[in-house]
């Protein structure tokens, strides 16, 4: 038996390595950089290309046509709450994705769309990666497959500490010690959740 959860362990840890890099570099840059708000501040890179909006479609359509138009599928499907109006009533866009984020303005009587570009560095980009999960239902095949990793690879990571834990106490039989502080760190995991939620 022993055999079998050490094997299961030692594949479960193999799975989830790529996971837990991306969690470790995010969780470094996140407290030795600027946030990533700070670094989205740089001067955006700024272009206008012709785009005509066709009649009778809603903002959000045009917006999802501007995405599939401009490859912005990683910032697909386009929610509500990226869509604007100014004062005028010129319709804008700020889309945010796991590249940087681009804010884009419709000017339909020119024909045209203005661009703003802002990319994102690595750390972004791995941020992005770290907090997508399967709840997230992305248009881009590549978002979509990462996401479904990511949770595949969280069991995985259950799996290893729970067959970690056994093959600690399988090694120590009547070990008082290993069983105290397994209860010790298991109550103290207990008590941390309900405070801090």
């Amino acid at each position: 038996m022993r055999g079998i959860v050490k094997s299961l362990h030692t594949y479960a840890g193999l799975l989830t390595f790529v996971n837990l890099m991306v969690y470790g570099i995010a969780g470094f840059s996140s407290m030795l950089l600027p946030s990533p708000d700070e670094r989205m501040k740089r001067t955006p890179a700024v272009s206008e290309r012709p785009f005509t909006v066709p009649p009778n479609l809603t903002d959000k359509q045009v917006a999802e046509r501007i995405c599939l138009e401009l490859g912005l599928t990683l910032a697909m499907p386009v929610n509500d709450f990226v869509i604007h109006h100014d004062a005028a009533g010129t319709l804008w866009l700020d889309l945010w994705h796991v590249n940087g984020r681009h804010k884009i303005t419709v000017l339909e009587k020119e024909s045209r769309i203005r661009i703003e570009e802002r990319r994102g560095p690595v750390t972004s980009y791995l941020n992005g990666l770290h907090a997508t999960t399967s709840a997230f239902r992305g248009y881009d095949w590549r978002m979509t497959l990462w996401a479904h990793y990511n949770e595949f690879a969280m069991w995985c990571l259950g799996g290893m500490l729970a067959s970690g834990v056994y093959l600690w106490l399988a090694t120590r039989p009547g070990h008082r010690l290993a069983l105290l502080s397994l209860a010790a760190g298991t109550g103290t995991f207990a008590v941390l959740y309900v405070v801090t939620r």
